[in-house]
């Protein structure tokens, strides 16, 4: 699923409730699968494998002699959210996986992402144009559900608007900053990239940050969560995407934390 080729029937909540069986005692493959797929309900299609697939590669939970264990600690399947929380920290490891390579490039499109097909199902060619690697539709609608479940923007029927202030605050919470402190944009960034570089980085080396990355700065800065700041005399400045090609950049020298 993140490793190699994504696919619709690992959705989040089958994941989640997968792991959520097997929490309380390790089972065997066919006893999680009959939970997860009752026989009697007769079902021409079985998608276990698939997601039982995607929990293993985000090590949530281990298989061995076919038998199900978690491989995680009880806060980590709290809720929904922690799970998500936990996985946006794993992220890194997949750099070479169909989820990372599409989410930085739908993230590089920047606001032409708005403009142009909104069915991302039928974005596959220019997604395997843009990231070098094979991604056919039903990947794509299989990235729809995950993106939307890690934060990393808002879906509207078979589209994805970028904003990834859900995504931006689990890694944040990650990186452990000092509340009300004043990092520099640079020492914000450096704390964050251990924790995941998915679309931290613009694609061409400049220091602005894409389309759905400043949605989600703005939007946490509107929360309150966070205070973007620019002082004049600091020489390390970034730049927040600007829509209005008219507009002046909005450009951020600090950071502050705040909850």
């Amino acid at each position: 699923m993140f490793q190699n080729k994504m696919v619709t029937p690992a959705i989040p909540e089958r994941v989640y409730t997968l792991c959520k069986i097997v929490e309380k005692k390790a089972m065997s493959t066919s006893e999680v699968k009959e939970k997860m797929e009752p026989s009697y309900l007769n079902q021409k299609s079985s998608y276990y494998n698939d997601y039982r697939n995607a929990a293993e590669e985000l090590q949530l939970i281990t298989v061995t002699d076919n038998v199900l264990s978690v491989a995680v600690d009880a806060s980590v399947l709290k809720n929904m959210d922690t799970m998500r929380s936990y996985i946006n920290g794993q992220l890194n490891q997949f750099r070479e996986g169909q989820f990372y390579k599409v989410t930085k490039a739908y993230f590089d499109m920047g606001e032409e992402i708005l403009h142009g097909e909104q069915n991302v199902a039928n974005m596959a060619s220019l997604m395997t144009l843009k990231t070098g690697i094979s991604v056919d539709s039903m990947a794509m609608r299989a990235w729809r559900f995950w993106a939307s479940y890690l934060g990393f923007g808002y879906l509207q029927d078979m589209f994805v608007i970028p904003n990834a202030d859900t995504f931006l605050q689990d890694i944040i919470s990650k990186a452990e900053f000092e509340k009300n402190k004043r990092y520099s944009i640079a020492g914000f960034l450096e704390k964050l990239r251990p924790h995941s570089d998915i679309i931290i980085d613009s694609s061409n080396g400049t220091k602005k940050f894409s389309f759905g990355v400043s949605n989600g700065l703005r939007t946490l800065q509107d929360a309150g969560v966070i205070r973007m700041e620019y002082i004049l005399d600091q020489e390390d400045t970034w730049n927040l995407y600007h829509v209005d090609a008219l507009s002046a950049n909005e450009t951020v020298t600090n950071i502050t934390v705040l909850k």
